[in-house]
């Protein structure tokens, strides 16, 4: 993952509305989006807008509904393995700093 996709994640998860949609998706394989809606206690756009930044940092994949009009979201794993990856990373040599007794 590079750091412009990194970057995309971690502002996305930054935003306690992106994470209760997370959280909700995580619970169950696929989501209707009228269910996603009726969860929130925000305005229909406003749900809309923080699934697009959810959306565009690939933490969820949609597809339209296979019958009616309305979309489908699901979370997509690939991307949080690999965000997890480099958190870690960045934690592993954060634990480096100092170790040597001369500070950073």
């Amino acid at each position: 993952m590079d750091d412009v996709h990194t970057a995309a994640v971690a502002k996305a998860l930054g935003h306690p509305s992106r994470l209760h949609i997370l959280r909700l998706l995580a619970t169950q394989t696929e989501c209707r989006g009228a269910d996603v809606f009726s969860e929130l206690p925000l305005a229909q756009s406003t749900i809309s807008e923080h699934l697009r930044v959810l959306k565009q940092a690939s933490l969820v994949v949609s597809r339209p509904e296979t019958s009616g009009n309305g979309m489908v979201y699901c979370l997509d794993p690939t991307v949080f393995d690999e965000f997890i990856a480099v958190v870690s990373t960045l934690a592993a040599a954060a634990s480096l700093c100092g170790s040597d007794g001369k500070g950073c």
